[in-house]
């Protein structure tokens, strides 16, 4: 029987503090990719920075936070389902589409540069239509290796529509689905089908998202006196000594990410003026997380040709072409298409893709 959604007060306001999250995440992440670029390419004995994956949890948490802030309106609208779905394919889907082309593009014509990288038609295939798969290696990771997040967010995003099309209780319904899905990761044996990449405890970053979202918009945060420990202890135990417990199967990544988000959202009065920079590459956080395994390996390459072997040299300067090459593609790819999309298709038009600016002062709908 249909029960109607959540009532969701559309009470507003801004998160800043959330951008600062965006390009932490985008940060941790380039940073452990670069210590793995300058381990494999200048020092094998160099160490990995491994904890900065962990940024991902970030993303997920804040995922579900923003897709249920930025959508409030759309709940009682009947074509609710249609103008969400719009916004999230115009947001991932071109340049998303663009990263793996180039990667395929490298595959075949390169070698060196590109390296783990086999080309099987089917996985190319499969990526482009966000369906996990087995690549040559037995593993399931898409073309673009970063994209297996990507997998993730498209089945998140599906089911959120399916939530309003159909105008279910979004948190009984995503909710039970992704907690089902979570409690399959501790069943789940290697030598299942590739559709068990869902059975993965990183699904229910996506509903700690949604419910502290809820808990904002009904104006209950935590007091900055608790909230600035609670954030520091939330870092801790991403990125703290005794992370992550894997014997929890990333639950407490989770939560730890979910504490973290919750608690700079509560933060938010107490932030002063965030400069323009920041904003700009939180803006950019998701085009530097698709480009930068493109960009940072240039770096290692390019110093061991020259027989500079500084690893710590590469992995600086890997990090600060990675952002800036993300910034450059953002401004001058990505926002150029995102607009086009939004003038000329999407519902509503130009109006239809800004919800998250009441999240964020942000030109992208993220």
């Amino acid at each position: 029987m249909m029960t109607r959604n959540t009532n969701i007060t559309a009470r507003v306001r801004k998160y800043h503090g959330l951008q600062i999250l965006r390009i932490t995440a985008a940060f941790m992440v380039l940073v452990t990719h670069s210590t793995y670029y300058a381990s494999e390419r200048l020092d094998r004995h160099f160490g990995v920075w491994r904890d900065g994956a962990s940024g991902v949890d970030i993303f997920f948490v804040l995922s579900g936070f923003v897709m249920v802030y930025s959508s409030t309106k759309l709940i009682r609208d009947s074509n609710g389902w249609k103008i969400f779905a719009e916004r999230r394919l115009v947001r991932i889907v071109p340049m998303y589409w663009i990263a793996t082309s180039i990667k395929v593009i490298a595959i075949l014509l390169t070698s060196g540069y590109v390296l783990h990288a086999q080309f099987r038609p089917i996985n190319a295939i499969l990526s482009y239509l966000f369906i996990p798969t087995f690549n040559s290696e037995g593993n399931i990771i898409p073309i673009l290796s970063v994209g297996w997040t990507l997998n993730f967010e498209m089945f998140f995003y599906s089911l959120f529509t399916l939530a309003l099309f159909i105008r279910w209780d979004m948190y009984r319904l995503v909710g039970g689905i992704l907690s089902l899905l979570a409690l399959g990761a501790f069943f789940r044996r290697p030598t299942w089908p590739a559709a068990s990449f869902y059975l993965n405890t990183s699904v229910l970053q996506f509903f700690y998202g949604m419910i502290i979202a809820r808990i904002c918009i009904a104006g209950r945060h935590i007091p900055p006196y608790f909230a600035f420990p609670l954030l520091s202890l939330g870092f801790l135990g991403l990125i703290g000594p005794w992370a992550p417990l894997t014997q929890l199967h990333g639950l407490d990544s989770g939560i730890a990410a979910a504490l973290i988000v919750y608690s700079m959202a509560s933060l938010e009065d107490s932030l002063t003026r965030i400069p323009r920079l920041v904003l700009i590459m939180a803006d950019a956080s998701y085009v530097i997380y698709l480009f930068h395994p493109f960009i940072a390996p240039a770096v290692p390459t390019a110093l061991m040709k020259l027989h500079f072997l500084y690893p710590w040299l590469s992995v600086i300067c890997s990090v600060i072409l990675g952002l800036a090459g993300g910034c450059v593609i953002h401004l001058f790819v990505d926002v150029p298409i995102t607009n086009w999309f939004r003038d000329h298709l999407l519902i509503g038009g130009k109006n239809a893709i800004h919800p998250a600016v009441a999240v964020a002062k942000s030109r992208s709908a993220d």
